[in-house]
């Protein structure tokens, strides 16, 4: 064979192998742009089935990525990377009493399992099993929270008088999905719109996109990349040899942040009642208004204040004076925080949720104002 016949020959066996690698590359998004989309749904009916869909079983792999720049205030690191970058999790859920989710990251594997008789977590970093005792009042937002079945139902229960209109149907882990919309009614929210992909037979939801207002691109996504609607056995963990175990008390908001044990609020703040007060159990914090434009007032030490309003203010935050007192505020849309210390009572709050940081100032001009009897 001549040199160039041999050139020749090493060329087209190239070709071939660029040609099948294409191929073998381009199979995935080929099957995923020829799977069948849900068909349109009544928005009502599937909002309905979603919220009804706490007993279906399932099991898979689900990612969720939000593009929230929180700073980290004191002790809620772990609680804002989640709405600040991409969180992979696995997950096994019988029912609402036994499930497990596994949070897979860079920095190690962590685990929470869900049975009948408690709440058990296995940290593969320290090698460690422990079983939590007791139901916190109020525990910090993790991992599991953003599974789509979880989220979804948690928005459109918040918000189950608000308007919904119908989306494409859209393919998701081999689901023929079925969308919805949801627009708050409420001009004061920061939320523009939620986006639910469910499959339109069982309700469970596959999808979900947080949309802020007056943005394009969602700040937050999760959804399934693998899915079995199937009942998966979920057992306690047991120990393995050379591993730690501990009992401990479930942790809640109150532990993290030390809120105040007997701090009075006001029955509304800027026209708002106050939907749950003592939330959670807690005195000293309480949940003020009503579906996504709502936010949370918590009476913190003053030490934990002064630790949050430096964050902020390395955050980009901005401090505003008060006629009796100093206050900080950042918005991060569409979440919007405020710390306020007031020279009257000396005390202070942490205030956060999905409103206007409008909303915030006045809430916190409110609670500056305040003395020591609560009024």
């Amino acid at each position: 064979m001549t040199p160039s016949a041999v050139r020749h020959e090493k060329r087209r066996r190239w070709a071939v192998v660029a040609v099948v690698t294409a191929v073998l590359v381009s199979v995935p998004s080929v099957v995923a742009a020829l799977a069948p989309a849900g068909e349109p749904a009544d928005p009502a009916r599937l909002r309905a089935l979603v919220l009804g869909s706490a007993g279906r079983p399932y099991q898979g792999y689900a990612e969720s990525s939000g593009s929230l720049a929180l700073p980290e205030l004191p002790n809620l690191a772990a609680a804002t990377a989640l709405f600040s970058g991409r969180t992979p999790m696995r997950a096994w859920y019988a029912a609402p009493d036994r499930y497990r989710v596994d949070i897979l990251g860079t920095a190690g594997e962590h685990d929470v399992y869900r049975l009948p008789d408690g709440e058990y977590t296995w940290d593969y970093g320290d090698n460690t099993l422990t079983r939590l005792i007791g139901e916190p009042a109020v525990r910090l937002p993790r991992a599991g929270d953003l599974l789509p079945p979880e989220l979804a139902r948690r928005v459109l229960q918040a918000a189950k008088d608000d308007p919904v209109t119908t989306l494409p149907g859209r393919n998701v882990a081999g689901v023929a999905a079925s969308g919805l919309r949801l627009v708050p009614a409420d001009p004061d929210t920061t939320i523009g719109q939620v986006d639910v992909w469910a499959d339109p037979a069982s309700g469970l939801p596959v999808r979900v996109e947080v949309t802020a207002r007056g943005q394009q691109a969602p700040i937050l996504v999760t959804e399934f990349q693998q899915l079995e609607q199937t009942t998966p056995v979920v057992e306690a963990p047991r120990p393995v040899l050379g591993s730690g175990f501990t009992v401990a008390s479930a942790p809640d908001v109150s532990d993290t942040l030390g809120a105040f044990s007997q701090v009075p609020l006001p029955a509304s703040l800027r026209g708002r009642p106050v939907a749950s007060s003592n939330f959670g159990g807690i005195a000293g914090a309480a949940l003020y208004g009503a579906g996504l434009a709502s936010f949370v007032v918590v009476a913190v030490p003053r030490n934990v204040a002064i630790a949050a309003s430096d964050a902020a203010g390395k955050a980009g935050g901005t401090q505003v004076k008060l006629p009796v007192g100093t206050l900080v505020q950042l918005s991060i849309t569409p979440l919007s925080l405020a710390i306020v210390r007031s020279t009257v009572s000396r005390r202070s709050y942490l205030l956060a949720g999905t409103v206007t940081a409008d909303v915030l100032k006045s809430a916190a001009d409110e609670l500056s104002r305040l003395r020591r009897s609560g009024r």
